[in-house]
C-alpha cells in the first residue's frame, strides 16, 4: 500500500513538474531565443530525468495494479514510452544539419546544428533548382531541387526530386528542401540521420493508435460507464425549436464553408477565420449527434458556435488564398480536423462545467459529469491523434518530428492537463463532480493559449494557424 502512494506520488509530482517546465520554457524562447530555452529547459537533464521517472514509474504503476489485463489501456500507455524512448534516443544518437548545394558542383560535405562539417559516404549534385508558383500569381506553390546521387561503393547514379513535403531517403539518411540561393542557382537542404530515434518512435505511433481505437471497445472502460449517463429531456416544443435552428445555422455554415472551399480550392483548415468557422460548423455536427442522448448539448452547442463565428468575424482575415508550399499536404487537412474537433469537445465539456457548478442538486452535478466525461474521453483520444498526426508531418516536411515549437508544446500540455480528467482511479479528486466541473473550466485555459495564445503572444512556426 505504501509503494502504491509513493507511486502515486512520483507520477503526480513529475508530470506537474514537466508542465510547469515547459510552460516557462515558452515564456523563455519568446524572451530569450530558442537555443536558451533548448539548454535551459528541453535538454537539461532534470528534464530529461522528470521524464524518465514519470515514464518508469507509471509503468510499474500499471503493472502494480493488474491494468495487463486491460490490454488497450496498458499498451496506450507502453505507446508513450516508446515515443518518450524514442525521442532520447534521436536527441543522443541522432545528427541533423543542412546542405548547401550549386549547379553543376558535386560534394558530399554538409554541416551540423553543431556547426562540425560532416561527410555522407555518397555524393550529391544539383541538377536543377526551380520555384514553382500559382498560375497567375507569384505565390510560390513548391520548392524542388532536382539532384543527382551518386554511390561509388555500388556503383549507381540515380536522379531524384525533392521538394517541400517529398523528401529524399537514402542509407539512412534524409533530404528536406529547405532554402534556395537568390540567384536559382544553389539549394539549401536540411540534413537527418537518425536510423534509430525515427523507428522507435513511429512505432510508438502506431501501438498509440491501436490502442486509442481498441479501449473504446475494452470491456468495463470510464468510457462505457460514463456512456451510460443521460442528460435530463427538453419538452416537445424546445426540442423542436432547437432542431430547427440547428438545421438553420448547419445550412448556413455549409454554404459558407463549401464556397469559400469550391473559390480558394482548399478545405477550412488555414488561417483564424476559415477554422473558427469549421469550429462552429463541428459545434452543429455534434449537437445533431448527441441532441437524443445529451440534450444538454444543444443550448451549450449554440453558444460555442456563437462564439466561434464571433472570432471568425472579428478576426479581421478571409480565408486564406494560395497556401505556402509546406502547408500542401493531405496531412493538413486531417491534422486541423482532429485539433477542431478536440477542441470543440473540450469547450463543450466547459460549458457543461459551468452548469455542473450552477446546479445545487448533487444528482445532476454527478449526471453532468458523467456527460461531460463521456464527451471528454474521445476528445482527448481525437487530441492526442492529431498532435502525433502533426508530428508525423513535421518529420515529412522538414525532418523532425517535435521541434519543441510553442504551439506543439502546448498542445503537449493541453493533452497531458486533460488526460489527468480521465484517470479518476488515481487522482480521486476527480470523482468529485464540483472538483471535476471546476478542472473542466480552468482546463481549457490551455486550449485557448494553445490556439489564441501563441499566435498573438509567443510566436513560433506555428504563427500562421
Amino acid at each position: 500500500m505504501k509503494t502504491d502512494k509513493i507511486l502515486k506520488y512520483t507520477v503526480i509530482g513529475s508530470a506537474a513538474a514537466v508542465i510547469l517546465m515547459m510552460a516557462a520554457a515558452t515564456i523563455i524562447e519568446k524572451l530569450y531565443g530558442t537555443d536558451r530555452a533548448l539548454s535551459i529547459v528541453y535538454h537539461s537533464p532534470v528534464f530529461i530525468v522528470l521524464w524518465a521517472v514519470s515514464a518508469i514509474s507509471g509503468v510499474w504503476m500499471l503493472i502494480r495494479r493488474g491494468t495487463i489485463r486491460k490490454p488497450a489501456t496498458f499498451f496506450l500507455h507502453i505507446a508513450f514510452v516508446l515515443i518518450l524512448a524514442g525521442a532520447l534516443i534521436s536527441m543522443l544518437t541522432g545528427k541533423s544539419g543542412i546542405m548547401e548545394l550549386r549547379r553543376g558542383l558535386v560534394t558530399n560535405q554538409w554541416a551540423s546544428d553543431q556547426g562540425m562539417r560532416q561527410k555522407l559516404p555518397f555524393t550529391l549534385q544539383l541538377k536543377e533548382f526551380k520555384v514553382e508558383y500559382y498560375q497567375g500569381t507569384h505565390d510560390p506553390s513548391d520548392y524542388i531541387s532536382k539532384v543527382v546521387l551518386k554511390d561509388s561503393r555500388n556503383e549507381t547514379e540515380t536522379e531524384y526530386t525533392i521538394s517541400m513535403n517529398n523528401i529524399l531517403k537514402y542509407d539512412g539518411y534524409r533530404f528536406y528542401q529547405s532554402s534556395y540561393d537568390d540567384d536559382l542557382r544553389g539549394s539549401v537542404l536540411a540534413v537527418s540521420h537518425d536510423p534509430w530515434g525515427v523507428g522507435v518512435t513511429y512505432t510508438g505511433y502506431i501501438l498509440l493508435l491501436v490502442s486509442l481505437i481498441g479501449f473504446f471497445f475494452q470491456k468495463n472502460s470510464g468510457f462505457r460507464a460514463a456512456l451510460k449517463a443521460r442528460s435530463q429531456e427538453f419538452s416537445k416544443p424546445v426540442r423542436t425549436v432547437l432542431l430547427v435552428l440547428n438545421v438553420l445555422l448547419f445550412g448556413y455554415l455549409t454554404f459558407v464553408i463549401g464556397r469559400n472551399w469550391v473559390r480558394y480550392g482548399h478545405g477550412p483548415f488555414v488561417g483564424t477565420y476559415s477554422v473558427m468557422m469549421l469550429m462552429a460548423w463541428l459545434v452543429t455536427v455534434a449537437m445533431a449527434l448527441l441532441r437524443k442522448r445529451m440534450p444538454i448539448i444543444q443550448p451549450l452547442g449554440f453558444v460555442l458556435a456563437g462564439f466561434s463565428i464571433l472570432v471568425a468575424a472579428i478576426s479581421h482575415t478571409s480565408p486564406e488564398g494560395n497556401l505556402v508550399p509546406v502547408l500542401r499536404s493531405p496531412l493538413l487537412g486531417v491534422h486541423v480536423l482532429c485539433m477542431m474537433v478536440s477542441y470543440t469537445l473540450l469547450g463543450l465539456t466547459a460549458l457543461i462545467g459551468v452548469v455542473g457548478l450552477i446546479k445545487r442538486d448533487k444528482d445532476t452535478q454527478l449526471m453532468l459529469r458523467d456527460v461531460s466525461l463521456t464527451i471528454l474521453y474521445p476528445a482527448v483520444f481525437i487530441l492526442t491523434t492529431g498532435t502525433f498526426i502533426g508530428a508525423v508531418w513535421a518529420n515529412i516536411s522538414w525532418g523532425s518530428y517535435w521541434s519543441w515549437d510553442p504551439k506543439e508544446t502546448w498542445a503537449l500540455i493541453t493533452m497531458l492537463v486533460y488526460s489527468a480528467m480521465l484517470h479518476s482511479s488515481t487522482l480521486s479528486r476527480f470523482n468529485r463532480p464540483r472538483f471535476f466541473h471546476a478542472y473542466a473550466i480552468l482546463a481549457i485555459l490551455t486550449v485557448l493559449i494553445t490556439y489564441f495564445g501563441v499566435n498573438l503572444l509567443l510566436g513560433g512556426m506555428h504563427s500562421y494557424a
